[in-house]
């Protein structure tokens, strides 16, 4: 109390000037209204196990990126624009500090609960709505701000889920496309390597396999028939060479005894010799009759010609003159052509048999002749067949692995095509379900309302707190000023310095003068105190009539 008495003005001087800014902050801050819309985060009317929605997103992640896209400033300044907000910094030119506080002014307040989601049956958090505010120290800019804000998060919602089922159908419409263009590729050289590999593909195995089979079997029915009718053409030769090809009586039978004989005179007597002269005529007598001409014939002419030319030229010349040896040589090479001549055709070659039986027998040799040599291409046919399926049977495995590789692709792809076709089916008829808002969608269920009293600031609090302060104030300054003062005052101060007790007390004698000038500083004190009464209800007077007035003016 000692220290009160004699620190009264550290101590109330500090408590006048704190009460008093406190006052002049409680009641001279302008009033902040806000005005709030409560938005409702509604689920999707048909059930997910109808029509699943593309836009797996949560409901808040989703809150964020809508802010995200509305709070730019564009947007801003339109909104700006558009309510007359902010003129003071507006007329500056202060447009970053416009937006800024724009941002600052809007409050987005999510509203979660304890939900459980049917699908996998575990309990979480999730947003189930929301609140939009807008803060203006007009209430009617926060309340039509705040509806501008709802707005356009209920029209950007609706526009951002639009789009990202839009997106999902675009997507996979041109992922099918692509996958269709790579399916017609895959055909493509598919068919080429089935155009390609004819006959070798691992479908074809088996019937390789048979057709390889029933040609070795038809190889062998081959083989057995061409030595069957070789034995039976043996048969048939054996069996024509007992059968004279003309009878003793027929002029062709003649011809050939004629024949034979000739080329045997020609052998024995010269050309000029009478046998081979009746032989000659006779001979051609019966070719005209017949009309056969026989070649061999006129080589043997030939043959006695040169003979007779050797032996005139063997009586005039030595055997090794020149001429000699170019008869003998000629000699030879007819005679050799005759040789060659008989051996080859016969006798009667160019005369045709008349005797039935040999006919016959001819007639199935040459049958036999032309099945052999049908036979032996048929076989030589079915060896190529054989060898071109053993050579299909080797490559198979080979060309297996390329089509199996083709396939699986193939396949891939079709297995591909097919889900994203079902794919693009659900994600087109999510697009028409957000489309027609039937989805997950945001409703206002609370709009902005005209706010009838401010939310800030909290005057009472405010001046409470500033008593509170200033009392702490007056106190710790008084209480710095005696612990900085080193005077004595008291017994007790003497006797901490002293360490021992005064003897007498001389109690303090003041001044008439002195005594008034004391007296005058608690009504200075008093003076001031009322004076910052007056001001602070002055001023309160003031901000209750504005109020009063801005009230009276939104109505």
């Amino acid at each position: 109390m000692g220290i009160l008495r004699r620190r009264k003005v550290q101590f109330v001087v500090p408590v006048i000037i704190i009460s008093a800014i406190a006052a002049a902050l409680a009641f001279g801050l302008p009033a902040v209204y806000r005005s709030a819309a409560t938005i409702l985060v509604e689920a999707q009317e048909i059930p997910h196990e109808l029509v699943q929605s593309t836009v797996t997103s949560y409901a808040a992640e989703r809150i964020q990126v809508i802010s995200q896209r509305i709070m730019t400033r564009t947007n801003l300044s339109e909104i700006v624009e558009r309510f007359d907000l902010f003129p003071q910094e507006r007329a500056e030119g202060k447009n970053d500090d416009i937006i800024q506080k724009m941002r600052e002014n809007i409050n987005v307040r999510m509203v979660s609960a304890d939900v459980v989601d049917p699908r996998s049956g575990r309990s979480g958090q999730a947003t189930i709505a929301f609140e939009l505010s807008f803060d203006s120290v007009k209430p009617e800019s926060a309340r039509d701000v705040a509806s501008e804000l709802a707005s356009l998060y209920l029209s950007e919602n609706q526009k951002l889920r639009t789009e990202k089922a839009e997106t999902t159908s675009v997507f996979l419409a041109e992922e099918a496309d692509r996958l269709r263009k790579q399916i017609a590729d895959y055909e493509e050289k598919l068919a080429s390597f089935k155009e390609k590999n004819v006959g070798r593909l691992p479908e074809l195995m088996q019937m390789n396999l048979d057709l390889m089979n029933r040609t070795d079997r038809e190889r062998e029915d081959t083989e057995r028939q061409v030595a069957m009718l070789q034995e039976r053409k043996a048969y048939l030769e054996s069996q024509l060479a007992q059968i004279e090809p003309n009878t003793g009586t027929s002029p062709a039978a003649k011809l050939r005894d004629l024949r034979a004989e000739y080329l045997t005179a020609a052998a024995q007597y010269s050309k000029d010799h009478p046998r081979i002269g009746r032989l000659r005529r006779e001979i051609e007598a019966l070719e005209k009759q017949t009309g056969f001409v026989d070649e061999s014939r006129l080589i043997a002419d030939q043959v006695l010609a040169v003979r007779a030319e050797l032996s005139s030229a063997r009586e005039k010349y030595s055997a090794d003159h020149p001429t000699v040896a170019r008869l003998e040589k000629q000699l030879a090479s007819l005679e050799s052509s005759l040789k060659a001549s008989a051996s080859a055709n016969g006798v009667l070659t160019a005369i045709p048999p008349d005797n039935p039986a040999y006919i016959s027998i001819q007639t199935q040799l040459e049958a036999a002749n032309l099945s052999i040599r049908s036979e032996i291409e048929k076989r030589v046919r079915v060896k190529e067949k054989l060898a071109e399926y053993e050579s299909r049977l080797v490559q198979i495995p080979r060309v297996e692995q390329e089509y199996l590789l083709l396939k699986r692709d193939y396949e891939s792809a079709v297995g591909k095509f097919s889900d994203i076709k079902q794919k693009l089916l659900q994600a087109e008829i999510a697009e028409q379900l957000e489309k027609e808002s039937k989805g997950e969608r945001f409703s206002l269920i609370d709009p902005p309302q005209l706010p009838d009293k401010p939310i800030k600031p909290n005057r009472l609090g405010i001046f409470l707190l500033g008593m509170l302060l200033s009392l702490g104030g007056g106190l710790g300054m008084a209480t710095f000023a005696e612990y900085t003062d080193k005077t004595i005052h008291g017994v007790r101060s003497i006797v901490s310095v002293l360490t021992s007790p005064p003897l007498a007390i001389i109690p303090r004698f003041t001044a008439p003068s002195s005594v008034g000038g004391s007296r005058r500083i608690p009504w200075v004190i008093v003076g001031l105190s009322v004076l910052t009464v007056l001001l602070i209800a002055a001023l309160l007077y003031s901000m209750m009539m504005t109020s009063v007035d801005t009230r009276i003016g939104s109505e």
